[in-house]
């Protein structure tokens, strides 16, 4: 069976990979995604199809047996097609009136494919391949910055507003160095928050890998499918059909499609890996480290589904765990993917379903979704490889069904399928078909995985690691927090608990998609009448411009268009919007664009006002000086103000403690005069206001009795006290990026 070549999941490491993967350094940031298989056979002993007649074919007057025509709504043609090609071929489900799986014996996917669009009666064929899983202010306690080392420290960083903190960062030499970063990519959701929770009407369909129970989950999920096994066959597995083996393992809960889409793990062990007879064999094509292909390479359970679906709804403001970015938005999960993936017919029955389009053999969704999350793909073009996603895609599209779609994470190529879909060229309606979606680095630049090219719609945060070596000392500093089980393999009863920053890292544009996903349902929660084109108009006027510098250094590449077919991988590039969609995903300002347009005119606000006491000052090197904002006026609202102190340009005279609250610390880093800025936000209106402050830094004293005093010689203190020094260590650790190396 042909499957394709990328995997769009971001990954959750175990601790086991952590380790083995963190005992070598190396001058390039860590961010380990897993990649889909590229070495992967082709079975030339059975196939499976989509095939899709043509309108008034003579196929399509062809009566069909009883027991076939019974069993499904829609083409059961196989029969007549075996006599034509000579091949022995069953049928599979029926994908729509003119289209169906189909499989065969004695056959490649590939052959037949060439075979079946051979035949007049024969609008198109595709293979059935296998795509992959890419992985206001509230009081869930994992939101804030300033975590635990490992929580990570920054929390949920990708749904707050841009921020810049000083931290310690370790460089190629092993020296630490405090170093301001600036955190640009977060989605801004808490003006978002002010004007909607979500709406119970408005829901988010998950085609993913199912899901788990979890506190932050359980009482958000509503009733799902699961849809592994549905497209191969309308008869009984196990019974010498081609592929119903393949599809019970891939399924790994003992039956096929069901009503019960909870998540029994998606791991391959080393032994399946590496059997040559059996349905996983190479299928993990491990990057990190560079493995050869086929190789016994074991890959632990990565609770996609469930990490995506809490992204876009855990329960928010309710003291625990993490936020969602739906906040209340319901999330229905349609599993399609298992072991190594899932089959292209499961996959678009799941999306139809998903969307409230009938599916033979499925009861019919209670909760049809508005939004459908798909945080998978493979590599193809889908107007020449999968056209069955753009019939699937333009049915829901002319629905007011929206899909949001992962770019892919294949270091810069082309963008994946089913993300690439465009509408037909005969189709009169041009409302483009997906949202697609591209990652991006804390600091606003491309992400090394993340795919590119004039297809993605609007970029969001993928997670990035900053840190060249991964350990308990220097964590992953900017992954995305999520939902997981504690299982390895299967999942554990109550073993709910989150990714982190050392044992399970969560990267990937599997994990921006769902952040575009819950953006675009609050703004339907708060206009529900919008067309589909009107909201993509949205989320592309209110992004915000990519940065046109990064902090790395060398400054990295800007960013250029794949070229078809290229395998030239591009790591961290400058975005521009013919590569990384129209920009920054600015969640606060699409909900409130999109509010404003149901209502015919946005509200009227006044900004508030910053203010610092005292409004300047002076520190000794090594010494500290408290800044207050809590004076700063709040905006016509009235809304509580939230607060973020920064240092603009970035010197090193000065470092600031907890950038997020009312007050801030300023430690006085190097003789000098330094400067620390507040800005203040209004969430209900969005608008800021902020006020900048001049801080003298003079040199500690060289005498014995200095405050900052200490080391031989009575030396100073300021930046080469050694107790400082040993305290910026343990507070942050590393967070120079680094561009991800290029693969051989």
């Amino acid at each position: 069976m042909a499957r394709l070549s990328r995997l769009l999941s971001a990954i959750s490491l175990g601790a086991a990979v952590t380790a083995a993967l963190g005992a070598a350094v190396v001058a390039v940031e860590y961010n380990p995604v897993h990649k889909s298989p590229t070495h992967l056979p082709e079975s030339v002993a059975a196939g499976r199809v989509i095939v899709k007649f043509r309108e008034r074919s003579s196929i399509l007057s062809t009566s069909t047996s009883a027991a076939s025509a019974s069993t499904a709504a829609g083409p059961q043609k196989a029969s007549v097609m075996s006599a034509r090609l000579g091949v022995a071929l069953s049928d599979g489900r029926a994908l729509g009136a003119r289209t169906q799986v189909m499989t065969s014996t004695g056959m490649s996917s590939s052959a037949l494919v060439a075979a079946l669009n051979a035949d007049s009666d024969v609008e198109w064929a595709q293979v059935d391949r296998r795509r992959f899983a890419q992985a206001a202010a509230v009081n869930d306690l994992l939101y804030p910055d300033g975590q635990s080392i490992d929580a990570p420290q920054s929390g949920q960083w990708y749904l707050r507003a841009a921020y810049s903190e000083t931290v310690p960062v370790m460089g190629a030499n092993g020296q630490i160095t405090p170093t301001v970063e600036n955190v640009v990519s977060g989605i801004n959701i808490e003006p978002a928050w002010a004007i909607t929770h979500g709406s119970s009407s408005i829901v988010i369909g998950d085609v993913d890998t199912g899901i788990t129970q979890h506190p932050d989950l359980d009482s958000k999920m509503l009733t799902g499918y699961d849809f592994i096994g549905w497209g191969a066959s309308n008869r009984i597995y196990g019974l010498g059909l081609a592929n119903s083996s393949d599809a019970i393992a891939t399924a790994n809960d003992g039956n096929l499609a069901d009503p019960d889409p909870s998540d029994p793990g998606d791991y391959v062990t080393a032994a399946e890996n590496s059997n040559s007879s059996g349905p996983f064999y190479k299928c993990n094509d491990a990057d990190f480290p560079d493995d050869p292909p086929g190789s016994a390479v074991a890959v632990n359970s990565s609770w996609h589904g469930t990490q995506t679906a809490s992204i876009l709804g855990a329960a928010t403001n309710n003291g625990a765990g993490m936020a969602g970015t739906g906040y209340d938005t319901p999330v229905i999960a349609a599993r399609a993917l298992g072991k190594c993936g899932g089959y292209d017919s499961d996959i678009i029955a799941a999306a139809l379903w998903s969307g409230g389009i009938a599916v033979a053999n499925v009861p019919a969704n209670a909760h049809p979704a508005r939004v459908i999350n798909m945080s998978l793909g493979s590599s193809g073009n889908c107007a020449t490889d999968a056209p069955a996603y753009v019939d699937a895609f333009t049915a829901l599209r002319n629905k007011g069904v929206i899909v949001v779609a992962a770019a892919g994470n294949d270091e810069g190529l082309s963008v994946a399928v089913p993300a690439n879909c465009q509408p037909a060229t005969s189709d009169t309606n041009k409302t483009p078909l997906v949202i697609a979606v591209a990652g991006l680095r804390h600091a606003g630049t491309k992400v090394g995985f993340s795919d590119i090219g004039p297809e993605v719609t609007i970029a969001a945060p993928g997670g990035n690691c900053v840190n060249t070596n991964v350990t308990a000392a220097t964590p992953c500093l900017y992954p995305i927090i999520t939902a997981i089980n504690s299982g390895a393999t299967a999942p554990v009863a109550n073993g709910g608990i989150y990714s982190d920053g050392v044992n399970h890292i969560s990267l990937g544009t599997s994990f921006a998609t769902p952040m575009v996903a819950g953006t675009v349902a609050l703004m339907l929660s708060a206009a529900p009448n919008l067309t589909n084109q009107q909201v993509i108009d949205i989320l592309k006027s209110t992004a915000r411009p990519f940065p046109t510098v990064s902090d790395t250094t060398p400054q990295p590449p800007v960013c250029t268009v794949p070229a078809s077919g290229s395998t030239t991988t591009q790591d961290e590039c400058i975005c521009t919007t013919s590569t990384c969609g129209a920009g920054m995903l600015d969640a606060g300002r699409a909900v409130i664009a999109a509010a404003a347009l149901s209502t015919g005119s946005a509200p009227t606000y006044t900004a508030p006002t910053a203010v610092v006491a005292p409004a300047g000052g002076s520190v000794v090197a090594g010494s500290t000086l408290t800044l207050s904002g809590a004076t700063s006026v709040v905006g016509s609202s009235g809304t509580a103000l939230t607060y973020q102190w920064s240092i603009p340009d970035g010197d090193g005279f000065v470092s600031l403690g907890s950038t997020t609250g009312a007050s801030v610390v300023v430690t006085g880093v190097s003789a000098g005069t330094g400067e620390v800025r507040l800005t203040v936000t209004d969430p209900t209106s969005g608008l800021t206001n902020s006020t900048t402050v001049s801080i003298t830094v003079t040199a500690a004293s060289t005498g014995g009795g200095s405050t900052g005093g200490g080391g031989g010689g009575g030396g100073g203190g300021g930046a080469a006290n050694p107790a400082w020094l040993l305290a910026l260590a343990l507070a942050g650790l590393l967070l120079r990026p680094r561009a991800r190396r290029p693969r051989a």
